[in-house]
């Protein structure tokens, strides 16, 4: 192998290297709607939408960075809560995923007497707000089963978003009502959660790597030929 064919292979192999170490944590985009017709028939597209993203890390299978946000299906998705604040990420063994929310404010007490769980109180407290999503760890795009879905959750306790006097607009799946709702907003199925992989951005340190590699080959080919 000549020296041009030794250098352009040794390049290769250090983006590949690049390639793989980059290739561990990526970005995804989710967008998670709470259907909301049922509550209210005269406006069919006002539904509840969270709109973010994430990044995933497949070797630690840890979700971080869940940013987004929540639009109010009652104003007519004209009212919107940035969520910045990733508090809360739990795995469930039995569903192979995470559940992982993400906050209006930096705590986790969106109703009167604290916590967000389902099933919470409904009145607001502290003009908090919150989504919750579901990350498959095996692989986050892939479709989400009934249990997986049930573990979808949002409310907005904030002031703003609220057009029902002291009541939160909440909403998740209970399977146990006859329209499969719950929350206050009692139309709140079907719930989608669809997410798909961001395209990659290499870091700054691969770039470098990536130019160092070029540019040995380039001074490796010119020597060659100098030497010819």
């Amino acid at each position: 192998m000549n020296t041009t064919l030794r250098a352009a292979a040794a390049a290769a192999s250090l983006l590949a290297v690049v390639a793989s170490a980059q290739a561990t944590v990526k970005t995804y985009n989710v967008v998670e709607t709470f259907n909301q017709v049922v509550y209210d028939t005269k406006n069919p597209t006002w539904d509840t939408i969270f709109t973010g993203s994430f990044s995933f890390d497949d070797a630690s299978n840890s979700v971080t960075g869940l940013t987004g946000t929540l639009t109010q299906a009652m104003s007519g998705n004209t009212t919107a809560r940035l969520l910045t604040y990733q508090l809360s990420s739990v795995y469930d063994a039995s569903l192979g995923g995470l559940v992982v929310t993400t906050f209006f404010q930096n705590s986790t007490d969106v109703f009167v007497g604290g916590g967000f769980a389902v099933g919470g109180k409904s009145t607001f407290g502290n003009q908090n707000a919150y989504a919750t999503i579901f990350v498959n760890t095996t692989d986050p795009t892939a479709a989400l089963s009934d249990a997986q879905i049930d573990k979808l959750a949002y409310a907005d306790c904030t002031t703003g978003g609220l057009m029902m006097s002291s009541v939160c607009m909440t909403g998740w799946v209970n399977r146990s009502a006859a329209n499969l709702a719950g929350g206050t907003m009692k139309g709140t199925y079907p719930i989608t959660q669809i997410i798909t992989e961001a395209p990659a951005v290499p870091e700054p340190s691969g770039y470098a790597l990536a130019l160092a590699g070029l540019a040995v080959v380039g001074s490796m080919a010119r020597r060659s030929r100098r030497g010819a």
